[in-house]
């Protein structure tokens, strides 16, 4: 992959070759068998094509059916865990998860993001193919009774456009593995809390001016932000590491 990762050819060529759990190669009409028999719908055929990388853009439903059957992990086929837990599935929601980014990643400058908003910025680079906003909104809640079952170039588009990645690229594990999810949500719902407080706006407006700044007025500022952290009495002054005079904020 042009990011650096594997590609999902070459990930479910060597599960099949040297699968978990088994001595065994599986051929790809006994792979096709097993996914079958557990309620998928695939053919030997397109496990060839996905293998060979003749196709590349499997749907979520897909992935899952493989990672099933082959008893892994779904998020192995873009770079995340092999290991499959007992309780693999049934895993949150992909609409639940991509609501969740909606709600807590968005620049500090604007309010959250439109279903608008994501679809033109997934579609102008073209690496991700496109997608339009009806349906980034149909991913986002799906009619009764219905799942959402976005392809694998939108999955990555949706975790490279709210900023899930590594130092290989997306991240789009979080959309296919619960444990992972639940370490990232934590590190957002510091990032809403910070955003809260206005802290994500203020450390904006200080990157904006700090190259101007002298080393010495980098140095007080520094300082400045430490006291206010630390002093625990916002509300009746603190102070002012300029003057070393205790300046009132009431």
């Amino acid at each position: 992959m042009a990011d650096g990762r594997r590609s999902l050819a070459e990930i479910l060529d060597g599960l099949c070759l040297r699968p978990v759990g088994r001595p065994d190669p599986y051929t790809n009409t006994e792979l096709a068998r097993l996914v079958n028999e557990r309620g998928g719908d695939i053919t030997d055929g397109y496990i060839s094509h996905l293998r060979k990388g003749h196709r590349d853009n499997p749907t979520l439903q897909t992935l899952q059916d493989l990672a099933a059957a082959l008893g892994v992990c779904p998020a192995v086929f873009v770079g995340g865990r092999l290991e499959r837990l007992d309780e693999e599935c049934p895993r949150r929601s992909f609409s639940a998860k991509l609501r969740h980014l909606f709600t807590a990643v968005y620049p500090p400058e604007r309010g959250p993001y439109t279903p608008e908003d994501v679809a033109a910025a997934i579609s102008a680079g073209g690496r991700y193919g496109t997608i339009s906003a009806s349906h980034i909104r149909d991913l986002l809640n799906p009619g009764p009774g219905s799942l959402p079952n976005p392809r694998l170039k939108h999955i990555l588009g949706l975790a490279d456009h709210f900023g899930l990645a590594d130092e290989h690229g997306p991240q789009a594990a979080y959309f296919l593995d619960d444990r992972l999810a639940a370490t990232i949500d934590a590190e957002l719902a510091d990032l809403m809390a910070l955003r809260d407080a206005g802290v994500v706006d203020f450390v904006t407006r200080v990157a904006a001016h700090a190259p101007a700044w002298s080393p010495e007025l980098r140095r007080q500022a520094v300082r400045a932000i430490t006291q206010a952290l630390e002093s625990g009495d916002a509300g009746t002054g603190w102070v002012f590491p300029l003057t070393g005079e205790r300046l009132s904020t009431e």
